[in-house]
């Protein structure tokens, strides 16, 4: 066996090139494999999803915080996330390469989470009612109050008996005085003076009252006095301080409200009937029922509300679908997305969904990726507007712009371009907070039709979102409000007796096109009755450069039929279970379609075909289709043309099928004798090539006959026999099926002709070889 011996291979650099280049080659297709496997998370997907979880991350621990200041549990979605939170981590240790995923199980913990959340949030939600409801404690506290009140008086009065106590007893103490100075003045001359200068004790009545010198008994010369010595019929509290009044003691009628001082309205606890107050400021009121002096508004103990005259006033959200509901990928309903905008129900604003962008613009690049759907201003110019929007940066170029746009819009849709407020910041290289963004006082200029918000994004690369977008026709941005409708008001909508409703709003403004010319309406009312809604208004149009003004636009939706009623002429359209009819401004003019088929009745009829299927077959004029199976079939003997266009235009259409097949029975036919003739037909017949006027360079050239209908001195000749001399173009069309037979009769002739010839030519061979 021979031995093989190593060989040595050297590459030159164009064969190396050839082999990184596989390698470049391999390596993108197995990228492109990577993206299309579904066990495979994609590098893409991993930086997408990096950024998502950053947002259910922050979502989470926002609610979290929130639950636990209302004691709300959280187990469950701390479960939830947790598991999430660790799946997610193994797969997205790595952005930079693909990584097999478990797709079942992603989605299984992902709406765990979901669901856990929405039963926090509808916690969170439940939560907030309940505070609603105890913020209802205003009127009992005020009736406390009212208690306190009444104690207050009490104890006044108790201070006023104690002092009427202390000067009954100065006044006994004085008789006191009185008696002993009678005592002592009975042992002495009158005018003499004693004087004392040991304990001495002086006898009953020697000292009267006539011996006291008026006010010659000081406060320093009187010590404690019992109240039960006193006996005056009143006590003038403006010259007696009382302290520590017993208020059980109390039975004053009234007391001044300004020698109140109470630290807390809990104090007061009785309860005082009727409480008669100027205001109450900064207190919740809680109680049974509610009700204003003269009646005119009341609440009972079910929460039922009864009022004469009610307005609730808020600011309406002129975004359409200002919450996003419906929103999935690149499509909100009522929005317009493109530019890479996306819809996020992962990153939520108090609830709401988010806009969301998170792309490159390109250098120098606008991006608008985000527009609400415009608002008609029906014709409301110089009205101040405002809006408001959260925004949520989650890392951005700081050479990159962010753009929320007040905008007003033409009769084209088309933004005005002098006429909008823009609010623009720059890109943060980091994840930051919700932040508020607003615009006031944009005015809409005379030229405006519309109004509506754009979001942009500019010359650079980022990811950030928008939430809780508003728009109001406010001089001042308000807070967020979903656009559900929240004014109501009595005096705008009135639903009479007679079920007549009316509005004061404006119409709706409608879109015209070629095939709709829409009214403009006014004055309209809508009739609700058992069974039907009529809808009646004024209106005005343009068709076709003509105004048209009504007096009356109605139509009518019942149980049985929908009707339309054009304005001021008695044309009408009905449709209902059986019928559909639609009448001009002539009684006379109208068109049915019922099970039947299509009616043209009397000047209608001049108008288009009468379509009728209540046979074997539809019928159209005189023309029958499918009378029997795959037959088409002529009421007349009219021909059946296949022209281009409508009506007769001469204009003929090519009909392509596998086989024309003639009748030829002679069970069909009569007066039948042999033909034969000498070829003359054809004979006598011009051929020509030529294209037909529709024709153009490209089409095929035909053969055939020419019938000179042109020339007076015919420079084509055609024989009459195959020429057509039925229906309305009688003479100017050929008979295809005679031509053939003709021609065939001529083939005959020249085959007798030839077997003739043969048969001399035989007879000649045979004598020249004799």
């Amino acid at each position: 066996m021979a031995e093989s011996n190593p060989v040595q291979v050297t590459l030159s650099d164009d064969g190396i090139k050839i082999i990184n280049a596989q390698n470049t080659a391999n390596n993108a297709a197995s990228g492109v494999a990577n993206l299309n496997d579904p066990n495979l998370m994609s590098v893409i997907e991993k930086q997408t999803q990096v950024s998502q979880f950053a947002g259910l991350t922050s979502q989470y621990n926002v609610i979290l915080n929130r639950s636990k200041e209302d004691n709300i549990s959280t187990n469950d979605l701390t479960t939830a996330y947790t598991n999430l939170n660790t799946f997610m981590s193994s797969i997205l240790t790595d952005t930079t390469k693909a990584s097999d995923v478990d797709r079942d199980t992603y989605k299984s913990l992902t709406d765990a989470y979901n669901t856990a959340l929405s039963n926090v949030q509808n916690a969170l939600n439940d939560s907030f009612n309940t505070d609603i409801d105890n913020m209802q404690s205003s009127v009992a506290v005020a009736s406390q109050a009212a208690s306190s009140a009444g104690i207050i008086a009490s104890q006044a009065a108790i201070t006023g008996d104690n002092a009427s106590q202390v000067a009954s007893q100065a006044a006994s103490a004085a008789n006191q005085a009185s008696a002993d100075y009678t005592a002592l003045s009975a042992g002495v001359k009158d005018g003499s003076v004693i004087h004392i200068t040991t304990k001495t004790a002086i006898d009953s009545a020697v000292i009267g009252t006539a011996e006291i010198a008026d006010a010659a008994i000081t406060d320093a010369k009187i010590g404690n006095i019992s109240a039960n010595h006193l006996t005056a019929g009143s006590i003038d509290f403006n010259t007696i301080a009382g302290k520590n009044i017993n208020a059980s003691n109390i039975t004053t009628g009234t007391m001044s409200t300004d020698r109140l001082n109470v630290g807390k309205l809990s104090a007061l606890s009785a309860n005082l009937g009727d409480v008669t107050a100027g205001s109450l400021k900064g207190v919740n009121i809680v109680a049974n029922t509610f009700s204003t002096p003269n009646g005119s508004f009341t609440t009972d103990s079910n929460g039922a509300v009864v009022a004469s005259n009610l307005t609730i006033k808020g600011v309406t959200n002129l975004v359409y679908n200002a919450a996003l509901l419906g929103g999935s990928g690149s499509s909100i309903p009522g929005w317009t997305i493109g530019g890479n905008g996306y819809y996020s129900n992962a990153t939520l604003h108090d609830g709401v969904p988010s806009v969301g962008w998170n792309n490159s613009t390109g250098s120098g690049a606008w991006d608008c990726f985000a527009q609400t759907k415009l608002y008609p201003l029906n014709g409301l110019t110089g009205q101040s507007y405002s809006a408001s929007v959260w925004f949520i940066e989650y890392g951005s170029d700081t050479s990159l712009n962010y753009s929320f746009v007040l905008a007003f819009f033409d009769s084209n849709r088309n933004r005005i371009s002098d006429k909008f407020i823009i609010r623009t910041w720059n890109g943060i290289g980091s994840a930051q907070p919700w932040r508020y963004i607003t615009i006031n006082n944009a005015v809409s200029p005379s030229n405006a039709v519309y109004v509506g918000l754009q979001f942009w994004s500019h010359n650079g690369t980022g990811h950030a979102l928008f939430s809780s977008p508003m728009l109001t026709q406010t001089a001042q941005s308000t807070g967020y409000q979903p656009d559900t409708g929240n004014i109501i008001n009595a005096g705008q909508v009135i639903l009479g007796n007679d079920g007549t409703l009316t509005t004061t709003y404006t119409g709706i403004t409608q879109d015209s096109d070629s095939y709709y010319n829409a009214w403009t309406l006014k004055n309209g009312t809508l009739s609700i009755g058992q069974g039907y809604i009529t809808s009646t208004a004024t209106g005005n149009r343009v068709v076709s450069n003509v105004a048209q003004t009504a007096s009356t636009v109605q139509g009518t939706i019942t149980a049985a039929y929908l009707k339309f009623t054009e304005p001021d002429i008695p044309a009408r359209t009905y449709l209902d279970a059986t019928h559909f009819t639609v009448s001009s401004d002539k009684q006379s003019d109208i068109v049915t379609i019922d099970r039947t088929g299509v009616s043209l009745k009397n000047d209608a009829a001049l108008y288009g075909p009468v379509l009728d299927w209540s046979g074997d077959g539809v019928q159209s004029q005189n023309l029958i289709m499918g009378l029997s199976p795959h037959t088409i079939n002529t009421t007349t003997k009219h021909e059946i043309a296949f022209e281009i266009g409508r009506g007769d235009t001469g204009d003929y259409a090519n009909i392509h099928v596998w086989s024309v097949v003639t009748a030829s029975q002679l069970s069909k036919k009569k007066e039948v004798s042999p033909y034969s003739d000498n070829g003359t037909v054809v004979a006598n017949t011009s051929l020509a090539t030529y294209r037909y006027n529709q024709d153009d360079n490209t089409d095929i050239m035909h053969v055939g006959p020419i019938i000179d209908d042109t020339n007076a001195n015919k420079e084509w000749f055609i024989r009459p026999e195959i020429v057509s001399t039925s229906g309305e173009l009688g003479g100017a069309e050929i008979d295809l099926p005679a031509s053939i037979f003709y021609g065939w009769s001529a083939i005959k002739a020249l085959q007798r002709e030839n077997e003739s010839l043969q048969i001399r030519l035989r007879k000649l061979e045979i004598e020249e070889g004799a």
